[in-house]
């Protein structure tokens, strides 16, 4: 095959002198460079498109797809393919070879029906456009047309993975020509004796049928060419998998198979789909348990159509579906057909825009039941997908990190871990896996948690199943050592915030505690965790003062100051700006907190609800749905004016290059205005103590920034005196 060749069968054009394709000719190029490479790999890019391109998928789509070839890693890495490509078929490439990496499904827990799920889930959450999936099913249709000469035992764990996860996900997607070979073929290997007994039953009929089908056809024409209307007939091929499972499920024999004969008629309109079922039902009998409408009720993959069972010559019956040619279109090409990319600038309708968020909820949340409700429901559940070191597939919530994952598996896990491995990489506990992560937990041989673990601020749990595990284990110890711990802690804290003069009998009486030792014990246990602690010392060194409210009505309006014995334990509550009487909800999908910069969604009869602004969720909206974004705010009073005051910060560090860098880094991201800093070297034990004047505000937390600078490297201790002079 020549690489003008393969343009041809991938993008139905042919080359012009005059109007050139140079991507889509390099692209072509190179997946005929890796087609006639010498490599152990079956499937090639190039016979991938080829098979995209009958489904219609855009350019951009192919173009990734002939450059997604194995064999073409090693010498065009995404970097040099950055140089030709856009950066969008960069991205493509990029997911593609990230789902290709992914070659053992192990399923021989096969009837662990809950593993294949979360497997097929895995691997639609891996892809952040549906387009890459259908890319993944087009690579497992060329795996399965090329297995017939592997071995017996690779037939068996290819043909058993695509009919467990392969399949249901063409299905789910709604691409039947993808479904039905996927079927088709896998049962081939899996079943090879009933596969060809079937094959043989249909040839050896497929005569006396045809001729049949075709004097149902003729009579069917006859019928419609009086009526003004645009109309095709067709015989209905039949596949052998789909057949085996009525044969299985009715236990018939092959001939009393209702829709073994089959047409389909398509019509321009819905009206004409009734119109065209009323001629039908006038002219012949029909079989009325056999009949359904899935125009009024479609299927949950958006299927469409009208299906009724008609009782012709001799009593043989017919199936006969009736559809429109957009419903038919739908049904074949499925998600491809929505997925078309705009050309020549034209914007996509709102109809379609539309339909793909429809889809976007089908695939992220299938087994809701309400999946096609408003956007505003489908946001409330988000989930990421690990595996295990043996591909066992864990289910964990948004934002859970390595140490949780550890805690999912086993409680005693969690407690001995030390570390962890993710797709063979270190990394920290506190790193947040994404869906499609492979774990390996790294443990000691007994070990138990730390108190930092229930610190917030560090991020080492995101998941609240893992902190009661923790919390449970702390309740357990001895009252001395918690109460000792808990004096540690808060001893540490007064330290950092200079709150030396601070009211310990305030705190245990805000804390509702009966005495000084009950306090430290419920600080030990982690009861009263790092970031109420801080944030309650701090309120109590700095309180917010009145303020008198400003004249100007356009100004926002001041309260009372919050007092630490009423205020210091309500949650902060996020209103909407200019509307603070709007009903609000946080999002639980992303979890936001009073940290956290926010935004505002607009539902559908559930009032705002709130996300952070970088919550997936929002992020992937479609340009219709972001005009439902709407400002919002933390506070604690609708109306409460943000104090700021100027504080000291002491940071003291080992000396390293760009420690100077980090820290003014992580200042700006916490939003920290700096008004003066200085910085002061010891050569003699390499230390560098930094000063900093900060400006801060009444909601910042003084605790939480503290925890953040000492998670920097080479950080020995920060302190904030909040009381500066």
């Amino acid at each position: 095959m020549t690489t003008h060749e393969l343009y041809q069968q991938v993008f139905h054009k042919k080359i012009e002198t005059t109007d050139e394709d140079t991507l889509g000719l390099k692209a072509c190029e190179l997946a005929i460079e890796a087609y006639n490479s010498t490599s152990n790999s079956i499937v090639r890019s190039a016979e991938v498109a080829i098979v995209l391109a009958e489904l219609k998928l855009d350019r951009d789509t192919l173009i990734a797809t002939l450059l997604s070839d194995g064999n073409l890693e090693p010498a065009y890495s995404l970097d040099k393919l950055k140089s030709i490509f856009s950066s969008n078929i960069i991205q493509m490439v990029k997911e593609i070879r990230r789902l290709n990496a992914i070659k053992d499904f192990s399923v021989a827990s096969a009837t662990n029906e809950v593993q294949t799920e979360r497997l097929r889930q895995m691997l639609l959450a891996m892809t952040s456009d549906i387009r890459i999936m259908i890319v993944k099913l087009a690579y497992r249709v060329v795996r399965l047309r090329n297995l017939k000469n592997e071995a017996d035992h690779v037939k068996q764990q290819i043909s058993n993975e695509t009919q467990l996860i392969f399949a249901p996900l063409a299905n789910r997607l709604g691409i039947a020509q993808l479904k039905w070979e996927l079927e088709d073929l896998s049962f081939r290997y899996l079943q090879p004796d009933v596969y060809k007994s079937i094959a043989q039953q249909l040839d050896s009929k497929r005569a006396g049928r045809e001729a049949f089908i075709n004097n149902v056809i003729d009579t069917l024409k006859n019928m419609f060419d009086d009526k003004a209307m645009d109309f095709k007939i067709s015989g209905r091929p039949k596949h052998i998998y789909s057949i085996w499972k009525k044969m299985t499920k009715k236990n018939l024999p092959i001939d009393e198979l209702y829709d073994l004969r089959a047409v389909r008629i398509y019509v321009d309109t819905i009206e004409q789909c009734y119109e065209v079922l009323g001629m039908i039902h006038s002219r012949w009998n029909y079989i009325k348990d056999e009949f359904d409408d899935y125009i009024a009720t479609p299927k949950e993959n958006g299927y469409q159509s009208i299906h009724t069972v008609i009782i012709g010559a001799e009593n043989k019956t017919v199936e006969i579906q009736i559809r429109t040619y957009e419903m038919h279109r739908h049904a074949e090409y499925g998600v491809a057909a929505h997925w078309r990319y705009k050309e020549g600038g034209k914007k996509l309708d709102a109809r379609l825009e539309q339909s793909i968020n429809l889809v976007r909820q089908m695939l992220e949340y299938n087994d809701n039941p309400d999946l096609l409700n408003e956007i505003s429901t489908e946001l409330l559940s988000e989930h990421i997908y690990a595996m295990t070191p043996t591909d066992e597939i864990i289910t964990l919530s948004k934002g859970s990190t390595a140490l949780d994952f550890a805690y999912y598996i086993h409680t005693e896990l969690g407690h001995r871990c030390r570390g962890a491995k993710v797709n063979g990489r270190i990394v920290p506990l506190t790193y947040q896996l994404k869906t499609g992560d492979k774990v390996e937990v790294l443990t000691v041989k007994s070990g138990e948690p730390s108190r930092n673990w229930l610190n917030p601020n560090l991020g080492y749990l995101g998941s609240s199943r893992s902190r009661t595990k923790v919390r449970h284990w702390f309740n357990h110890q001895n009252k001395e050592a918690n109460r000792d711990a808990g004096e540690a802690i808060f001893n540490k804290e007064v330290r950092r915030l200079h709150a030396h003069e601070i009211k310990l009998e305030q705190l245990v009486k805000y804390f509702k505690c009966e005495t000084t030792a009950e306090f430290y014990e419920a600080l030990g246990k982690g009861q009263i965790n790092d970031r109420q602690l801080n944030s309650a010392i701090q309120k109590q060194v700095k309180p917010q003062q009145p303020r008198v409210a400003p004249q100007d009505p356009d100004k926002t309006k001041v309260t009372d100051s919050i007092h630490l014995t009423d205020n210091l334990n309500e949650p902060a509550r996020a209103y909407v700006v200019g509307s603070p009487q709007l009903k609000t909800q946080l999002a639980p999908c992303c979890h936001p907190t009073e940290n956290n910069e926010i935004i505002g969604y607009v539902t559908r009869g559930r009032g705002i609800t709130v996300h952070k602004k970088d919550c997936n969720n929002i992020l992937n909206l479609s340009y219709e749905e972001q005009k439902r974004l709407i400002t919002v705010s933390w506070t604690r009073h609708q109306t409460e004016l943000v104090e700021t005051y100027e504080a000291e910060l002491s940071v003291l560090c080992f000396d390293r290059k760009g420690l100077l860098r980090d820290i003014m880094t992580l200042l700006a991201m916490q939003d920290i205005n700096i008004i003066k800093s200085d910085t002061q070297s010891d050569k003699t034990d390499g230390t560098v103590t930094m000063q900093f004047v900060i400006e801060l505000d009444s909601h910042t937390s003084a605790g939480n920034l503290l925890d953040q600078l000492e998670q920097v490297d080479n950080v020995e201790s920060a302190s904030i005196n909040l009381n500066k002079q």
